[in-house]
């Protein structure tokens, strides 16, 4: 959510800020409605030509997941890694990664998230992202490894306790708790508290969950694969905290700490790059 300059909120938020003041209170049901909107609509960025060239290398193919046509691409031979990205992002951002590991003797394939990239959809959440995620994986086959960044990360956790069979995962700025976004989200806006309450039941209903459901450490705790976690000490969108946390959790966790990349540049480094690949080639025999 951005903010204009000087701090200040946009006048859209002011609105939006008003409207749940004045009808959360009496109406929460239309209140909720109107937060599980904004709350469950990622937003489509124009990708640069750098990731469209990447993508055009690739093989396309398409994953039908919960009614939605997910946009797929594969490169190379070998075990298959799955790539998956994170909330307002696409397929192309793993170029690097995706280029190295090819090099390294894996198939990769990485995949637009419902309502992202070239997949269809308009709202979606953790849930559906892990879900997307057993798709993709269905429908290649065994899969080796999956490389998962921000809530692609979480997801790729979600999944593998909800049985996705996988020998190795390397998690890049992961959020631990889905509720502490939950918290951020309805204080932004300023949302009413039975408001907040409604949000949460008609989310769990829908997505068919619970809230605590969705606590990565919790889940990490059950896995046990070798894991790879990387955060930025800098990240200002998922605190590097949330990395620790996780990387304590899983029985066989690895953080590798790095400083002044931030949530994004993170998977462009090329330290980390190489970090990611040396580790999916660890047990290949």
């Amino acid at each position: 959510m951005s903010r204009s300059a000087g701090g200040r909120a946009p006048v859209r938020i002011w609105v939006l800020r008003a409207a749940f003041r004045t009808v959360g209170p009496f109406a929460p049901e239309v209140a909720a409605r109107w937060a599980e909107t904004i709350f469950c609509t990622p937003p489509r960025h124009d990708p640069p030509a750098s990731e469209e060239e990447f993508l055009s290398t690739g093989k396309r193919f398409t994953v039908r997941s919960e009614g939605q046509e997910l946009a797929a691409w594969e490169w190379g031979a070998g075990p298959t890694v799955l790539l998956a990205h994170g909330w307002g992002s696409r397929a192309g951002r793993f170029r690097g990664i995706g280029r190295a590991l090819v090099g390294a003797g894996f198939k990769v394939v990485a995949y637009d998230a419902p309502a992202h990239g070239r997949s269809t959809g308009r709202f979606t959440s953790l849930p559906e992202f892990a879900r997307a995620l057993r798709a993709v994986s269905d429908q290649m086959g065994e899969v080796y490894g999956v490389v998962g960044h921000s809530l692609g990360g979480a997801a790729a956790c979600v999944a593998m306790h909800a049985g996705l069979p996988v020998r190795r995962v390397a998690i890049v700025a992961p959020p631990a708790d889905v509720q502490g976004f939950s918290r951020e989200f309805g204080d932004y806006f300023r949302i009413p508290s039975r408001t907040r309450q409604v949000l949460q039941r008609n989310l769990e209903a829908r997505l068919r969950m619970r809230w605590e459901d969705l606590h990565i450490p919790t889940l990490a705790r059950t896995l046990s694969v070798p894991a790879l976690i990387i955060h930025d000490r800098e990240d200002m969108e998922v605190p590097f905290s949330h990395g620790e946390e996780i990387a304590r959790a899983f029985p066989q966790g690895r953080l590798i700490a790095t400083t002044g990349l931030g949530h994004r540049a993170i998977l462009r480094n090329p330290e980390v790059v190489r970090q990611v690949v040396a580790f999916m080639g660890e047990d290949r025999g």
